[in-house]
């Protein structure tokens, strides 16, 4: 068989079901393979390699497998970095598929050539080069050991074309698949971090993507009812506990934190991460005034800690699901932690619902973004895949979009890009068919990966997109507003009319613009069989709710 083959061999003894990518001369052998093998690997063909390797990552965070990306080599591979900076920075499993010019070509500086590896090297866990077809199906072995091993993450496979058709004898059911196992929980860690909560008298349980990608929820909710201590999340660990749930405080830090979670995280004296640690994100910038306690970190890699970030008081190195199971069979009730938590954080509280109900109010000349999350929640017959881009918009769903699952709120937390929502919503309803799939988008972000509205149309992939459309870059608008004076360049632009643009497409149009029509529509726009796209005209002087003070004091405002 040719190399071409024997990766899609590979691919499929992996368990892969959909491979999205972008033809071009350096892989078009290997996609004409993957059409040998259409009934068993979906091929999704993209229209912007960002796009194709969002789908990826999005895949591999849902599923726990590697997603797969196919690229073409040069420009192609370089337009997937921001996708792969996402995965990279969020511990998603990707496999990115460059093809590469021939053999004999390389080292010429000829069209199409880069080195590929270099560039993905610092945002992938390893970069792999294939010399010859008889090295794919090994190479194709450690890439996926590489990118399942905890912590988990995406990995570069270059095959230069020629490559692809060279013949090999090579046995497919010699492929390795192996998955090295995260180091366990030790009994006196566990023993130690619990007597540390026991002891504090405002304990705290900060639950991050680790909990969620070890599916460990379960435990985590069992394991916070039996020491009756609250939970804040990361933006990764949103829906680790239910949001509905009286434990949850909801999730803290820059871009979607709640005051009640962030003051949480302030008055604690003893904090027990869970698959994350206090990052940048989650103490905004390292300004929110944290104060001295003690911090134990549960994960399955050990971060390179360096000041300003807080140093964990103690370390151990294991899973979420691992440390969760030994430490529920040790717990011995002692007491209820949560009245005196309540009593801590009633003044935020009562802040927090005061910012929200304000961002209710209908004020009449525009569609109300809250309004909208409102609806979606109340006409949602079951719980949806929600994402988002990066932007003012995402405030939105974090604020009114409670999240009772894990894994159901798809956001690139920790590189913070654009332009991941749409492709994380196809990808979801790929992967979930029987799921509602959400994009809650600002206007700036849709713009940037708008052509693969027609990946959807084509592929009956039947997503809702929402555009909260403010026509700016409002987050920094709002910023120039706030610190320079309010002197406003390049935050503001005009748009299309996104539902006559989606018509355009072929997919299904509306355009919101009051209250009335919103309430109205909802659950009928919710029902719509293939894609749809609803324009929502916001104020964009109607800020949603958000932690001002931090934000503020974040960016050196105040």
């Amino acid at each position: 068989m040719t190399g071409a083959e024997l990766l899609c061999e590979a691919l499929l003894r992996m368990g892969a079901q959909r491979i999205y990518g972008i033809i071009g001369t350096s892989n078009i052998a290997f996609i004409d393979a993957l059409c040998q093998h259409r009934k068993e690997i979906r091929y999704i063909s993209c229209r912007h390699e960002q796009v194709a390797c969002s789908m990826a990552d999005a895949e591999g965070r849902l599923t726990g497998k590697p997603g797969v990306a196919i690229v073409h080599s040069g420009p192609g591979a370089l337009n997937g970095t921001i996708s792969a900076g996402n995965a990279w920075k969020d511990c998603s499993p990707m496999i990115v598929i460059t093809g590469a010019v021939k053999r004999k070509l390389a080292g010429s500086d000829g069209m199409l050539e880069i080195n590929h590896r270099k560039v993905y090297e610092p945002i992938s866990k390893a970069t792999f080069r294939a010399e010859s077809a008889n090295s794919l199906l090994f190479i194709f072995g450690k890439a996926y050991r590489e990118s399942m091993s905890f912590a988990r993450g995406p990995v570069l496979i270059e095959v230069p074309e020629d490559v692809w058709t060279e013949t090999t004898d090579v046995d497919p059911s010699c492929l390795e698949l192996i998955v090295d196992e995260p180091p366990e929980a030790k009994p006196n860690k566990i023993k130690e971090a619990v007597e540390i909560l026991k002891e504090a008298k405002l304990p705290l349980l900060v639950s991050g993507g680790g909990v969620a990608y070890s599916n460990a929820s379960h435990l985590l909710v069992d394991f916070a009812e039996s020491l009756d201590i609250p939970v804040i999340t990361t933006g990764n660990g949103r829906g680790t506990i239910p949001e509905t749930h009286p434990l949850c405080f909801g999730r803290a830090g820059f871009g979607g934190g709640t005051i009640v979670a962030d003051k949480a995280l302030e008055k604690a004296d003893a904090v027990l991460c869970l698959g994350c640690y206090l990052s940048d994100m989650t103490t905004y910038e390292f300004t929110l005034p944290i104060g001295q306690k003690k911090i134990i970190a549960v994960n399955v890699s050990k971060a390179a800690i360096a000041p300003p970030a807080p140093k964990p008081t103690m370390f151990v190195q294991a899973d979420a699901l691992d440390f969760l199971k030994r430490a529920l069979e040790t717990i011995e009730p002692d007491g209820s932690k949560i009245d005196a938590w309540n009593r801590e954080i009633s003044e935020a509280r009562s802040q927090w619902e005061m910012l929200k109900n304000v961002c209710l109010e209908d004020k009449g000349n525009f569609a109300s973004a809250a309004l909208l999350m409102n609806a979606i929640d109340e006409n949602l017959k079951e719980e949806p895949i929600v994402s988002v881009g990066a932007g003012t918009h995402l405030l939105y769903p974090m604020a009114f979009l409670p999240c009772r699952k894990p894994l159901t709120f798809l956001s690139t937390v920790n590189f913070g890009s654009m332009g991941f929502g749409l492709a994380a919503a196809m990808a979801a309803k790929l992967v979930y068919p029987e799921k509602p799939a959400i994009a809650i988008l600002g206007d700036g972000d849709f713009m940037m990966t708008i052509q693969d509205l027609e990946t959807a149309v084509r592929e009956k992939i039947a997503i809702k997109v929402f555009v909260i459309n403010d026509f700016s870059y409002r987050v920094l608008n709002l910023r120039q507003k706030a610190q320079f004076q309010g002197r406003i360049y390049g935050t503001t632009h005009g748009n299309p009319d996104f539902a006559s643009l989606a018509r355009s497409f072929g997919a299904t149009g509306y355009r919101v613009d009051n209250n009335q029509v919103l309430k109205d529509i909802t659950s009928k726009i919710l029902e719509e069989e293939g894609p749809t796209v609803v324009d929502v005209i916001i104020d964009p002087d109607n800020p949603p709710p958000m932690n001002v003070e931090a934000t503020l004091k974040m960016s050196g405002t105040i």
